[in-house]
């Protein structure tokens, strides 16, 4: 796209556990501007690294784009700087992109968390040169969130090392089950990229395998234990204690995916996380339809894989 029209400060590696949000509506759908604060500070009680909000789990494309810049406000009101925040910014139109993006640089956000463009399925020139062109005209780092399972449009580790080594991106958040990925792109890119976990299902394997970070649903869950899953891989490098404590999570991770195994009557992954909130006394609500909340026999269920998490 030819030079690049702002500057952007790489020099600071992105790390940790990054969790994104979910967002918290009334009973009439509305947004719950209190339910929204109260989870972002529960995350931020809970120790972790950094925020992600506007993702997939914060059912972005059931918002208003003016929906979304508010929620993106008070989250950033309620942070305060206290850690980073990459802002889940994607859309399909490129101008809309970096419209919501400009905003999130506007209300303070470190960082820009896009999703490729999604439904129509563009060709991968175009898909590439959406990214520059977001990064022409936005100076924050971009995180590209990879999520072929939702978005239907997938990007290669060859296309993240192209965009790398343009300037363009300065993270990856891999949200699919090859943990290859991850080493593969850490030695394409080199240690100053970086990588994450993006879906729960590869968690102990993709950070062992060297991801630099996480982002995920657990971490919208149980951000303590996975904040201390990852010091133990990261910073103990004790394998065989982090493996003992994954095995502890994995219940609560197979709940959370059993419906992308087998649909009859299973628990929607989002539901799950939102939930788990409840749970935990932070008033999230339901969903947005036509997403729906927990059946009282999965409600149930969760309770109780919350509870064998001691200390959650």
């Amino acid at each position: 796209m030819g030079k690049r029209g702002v500057r952007v400060d790489h020099s600071s590696r992105t790390f940790g556990v990054y969790a994104p949000t979910v967002t918290a509506f009334n009973a009439d759908e509305s947004l719950h501007e209190e339910g929204i604060r109260a989870y972002v500070r529960f995350l931020l009680r809970s120790g972790v690294h950094g925020l992600a909000p506007m993702g997939s789990a914060g059912e972005f494309i059931a918002l208003t784009e003016r929906e979304r810049m508010q929620v993106m406000e008070w989250i950033l009101e309620e942070v305060n700087a206290q850690v980073p925040v990459f802002a889940g910014t994607g859309h399909y139109s490129t101008r809309a992109t970096i419209e919501l993006s400009r905003h999130a640089l506007k209300s303070g956000a470190s960082g820009l968390m896009i999703m490729p463009p999604y439904l129509l399925r563009p060709p991968k020139q175009d898909i590439l040169d959406h990214f520059r062109r977001i990064r022409d005209a936005v100076s924050l780092p971009i995180m590209v969130y990879d999520v072929p399972i939702l978005a239907g449009v997938e990007i290669s580790p060859q296309d993240i090392k192209l965009l790398a080594e343009e300037d363009v991106i300065h993270a990856v958040k891999w949200s699919h089950p090859e943990v290859a990925r991850i080493h593969d792109t850490k030695l394409m890119c080199g240690s100053d990229f970086s990588v994450f976990v993006g879906i729960d299902l590869i968690g102990f394997e993709g950070l062992a395998a060297g991801a630099d970070g996480y982002v995920g649903g657990l971490a919208m869950m149980v951000p303590r234990l996975l904040r201390k899953l990852f010091e133990t891989i990261y910073t103990e490098c004790n394998l065989e204690s982090a493996r003992r404590q994954w095995n502890r999570l994995l219940p609560l991770v197979q709940f959370e995916y059993r419906a992308l195994f087998s649909d009859a009557g299973q628990p929607h992954w989002l539901a799950v996380c939102r939930e788990a909130a409840d749970l935990q006394g932070i008033p999230v609500g339901p969903p947005r339809l036509p997403l729906r909340a927990l059946s009282a026999q999965f409600r149930q269920e969760l309770q109780r894989l919350l509870s064998d998490l001691d200390g959650v």
